[in-house]
């Protein structure tokens, strides 16, 4: 017997992992196979970052374990909110060298004085999202 995870759906279909990277096998998977899988999935995916994050947390207060530890990786910023940053970047290179901030970013930074401007440069955009029922 394996002791590779597998996932067993509530009809009983069992998929282990290595199956379920398989883009091959998913996609040859009919649509109630797939939709059951869907939920099975979904359903852990809250529990998996529970698990996730008391782990981190554990190993951030000194716990350790065999096969899991902390690494560092070097994450490259800017220092936004360096006026003369700002400043040096925008001579040189222009408004093209800033991100706008969304909206939302936009009203928690400068709050609800702000929504007049927005109101006439604020484009929507249909985007299709995966709902569960």
């Amino acid at each position: 017997m394996s002791n590779e995870i597998r996932v067993i759906d509530e009809v009983g279909q069992v998929a282990n992992v290595s199956q379920l990277r398989s883009k091959a096998f998913i996609s040859e998977l009919n649509n109630e196979d797939l939709e059951s899988i869907a939920y099975t999935i979904k359903a852990l995916k809250n529990p998996i970052k529970n698990v996730k994050d008391e782990t981190k947390k554990r190993l951030i207060n000194g716990s350790q374990f065999v096969h899991i530890h902390l690494t560092e990786a070097n994450q490259q910023l800017l220092n936004g909110d360096n006026d003369q940053i700002k400043k040096k970047f925008y001579q040189k290179y222009g408004l093209d060298a800033f991100v706008l901030k969304s909206p939302t970013q936009l009203k928690k930074k400068f709050g609800d004085d702000i929504q007049e401007d927005l109101d006439g440069v604020v484009v929507y955009e249909k985007q299709s999202r995966v709902k569960f029922d």
